[in-house]
Formats: C-alpha cells, structure tokens, sequence
C-alpha cells in the first residue's frame, strides 16, 4: 500500500525539484507518512528513483518493442512505436520531467544499470526496424546504430519543448509531427 503512494509522490517530488534536491524528509512529507515508515517502505532514495526507471522504462520499452515486433513497412512500424512513446511520456509526464532534469541524453548510454538496460533494449529494438529500412531501400543507406540514436534525439528535443505547455496534448499529433523529421532524416523526403 504505501509503496505505491510514495512512488507517486516520489514521482511528482523528483520532476518538481530533481532528484539531487530531494530528500527523503521531503518524500515523507509529501506521502503524508513518517520518515520511519518511508524508509520502512524503500531503503533509500536511490531506490525509489531505480524503482521509477524500471516501471516506467519498462512502459516505454514496451511501445518500442511494439515498433519491432509488428508488420509492416519499416517507416510504419517506426510510426508505430514513435506514437507507442509519445503517447507513454505524455501519460507519464512527470517521469518525462525526471528524464530530462537528470540531463540524460537519449543518444547517450545513460547511467545506471537498470536506465542502462532499458536503453540499450530501445536501441536495439529502432536499430533493427532502421536495419530493416535500409536493406529493403525503404530508408536510405547509413549507419544503423547511428541513425537510431540520432531518432532518441529528434525525439528528446521535440518532446523537450510541449513539457512547459499547460494544455492537453495530442500524442497521435504529436508523434506525426516528429514522424515528419524522421522521414526527412531516413528518406529525404519531406512530410
């Protein structure tokens, strides 16, 4: 029970504040429980934060995998996925936010064992469907490894902007707004 209710609250503490500036006084404030049963809970910070990364890394790598796994052309199966993302971080704002206040870069190995997995993961997953892209002629001739970070960027500086916007956001919009500098980038073609 509690587990829960701190990870929500650890969630919104870290986007707001970061989490260097948080401590564990201040996620038992905001749970409305004492230090005692915090710590209870998770032995530390460092805890809750891997905890955060592996639950909704894990929804995140999902919508890429659904990008690898499903048939189609590889730009469809790109679209796929890059709506699968953009709909995950919309729904998980604030995990969004710790993503980026952290300073992790998405064409960079972040650090951290379980943020580590989870990116290689995705990597691996938007490498294949470019591997895939190139060697039909659907995109053109490149680096892979190369390309599919250079797609975590696009998609980082992107979303990076629509955080500081109050009003509900459209993820199939959105995504097909980004879809048109993917195509750009792998095709040459515009929109």
């Amino acid at each position: 029970m509690y587990r829960e209710l701190v990870f929500e609250c650890a969630e919104r503490v870290f986007a707001e504040e970061g989490f260097a500036e948080s401590t564990m006084q201040d996620l038992a404030a905001e749970a409305g429980i004492s230090l005692k049963t915090l710590y209870a809970t998770f032995a530390g910070k460092d805890e809750i934060y891997r905890e955060i990364l592996a639950v909704r890394g894990a929804g995140l790598l999902d919508a890429i995998q659904l990008a690898r796994e499903t048939r189609g052309s590889a730009i469809e199966r790109l679209e796929r996925g890059m709506h699968g993302i953009v709909a995950h971080l919309i729904d998980n704002r604030r995990f969004f936010q710790i993503l980026l206040q952290e300073g992790h870069a998405w064409g960079l190995n972040p650090r951290g064992d379980e943020a580590r997995d989870s990116w290689e993961a995705g990597l691996l997953a938007v490498r294949e469907v470019v591997r895939d892209g190139i060697a039909t002629g659907e995109f053109l001739p490149g680096d892979p490894d190369m390309l599919a970070r250079t797609i975590n960027a696009i998609l980082q500086v992107q979303l990076a902007g629509l955080l500081e916007q109050d009003e509900p956001l459209d993820a199939r919009a959105i995504s097909d707004e980004i879809m048109v500098s993917l195509r750009r980038l792998l095709t040459g073609a515009g929109g």
